[in-house]
């Protein structure tokens, strides 16, 4: 397997399911997971959503068994893996076609409807950039659509000029 899957196996104890990558393979135990495979660090992340499963080596070894609510990144070029615990739904929230931020500043979110849009996002000042939001949107939304939950969420305003966004505080009336 290359790239970005889901699966949702139901358990057979006659069948054995594995999913094998370059680096990794990953024994199913009746389970829902996903699995990134990044072929330009040689990695592979795992995010394990109900069930078990088990991460091996390339020859079959067990290199650890994981339980719900984990993500591990396995690094094949130094053997080592990193276990955190993950809000599932968030992790998984591609499938579904949406984007969700969570406890992610502005700025984050610009860097993102940039690449996903093709345009330029400027926000006023540092202070504003670094506000941090929570919030889920549709793939398929239009980018007015998206900033104006924006502008819902917080006291911000914005202004398109071609391919150029400008993000500002919202101005309070005194």
């Amino acid at each position: 397997m290359q790239g970005e899957a889901f699966f949702d196996i139901a358990k057979n104890a006659q069948s054995l399911f594995i999913v094998s990558t370059d680096y990794v393979k990953i024994e199913v135990h009746g389970t829902s997971f996903s699995v990134n495979v990044n072929a330009k660090s040689k990695s592979v992340e795992t995010v394990l959503v109900r069930g078990s499963i088990d991460l091996q080596n390339l020859k079959g070894k067990r290199i650890l068994e994981m339980n719900p609510g984990e993500k591990v990144t396995y690094a094949w070029n130094d053997n080592t893996y990193i276990t955190d615990r993950v809000d599932v739904n968030v992790c998984a929230a591609w499938r579904f076609n949406q984007l969700i931020f969570d406890n992610i500043t502005l700025r984050e979110i610009a860097n993102q409807l940039s690449a996903k849009y093709n345009v330029s996002v400027n926000i006023e000042s540092l202070k504003l950039a670094q506000r941090k939001f929570r919030c889920v949107i549709n793939e398929d939304e239009h980018l007015s659509d998206v900033l104006e939950q924006l502008c819902y969420l917080a006291p911000i305003t914005y202004r398109i000029e071609n391919s150029e966004i400008y993000i500002f505080e919202k101005q309070t009336k005194k």
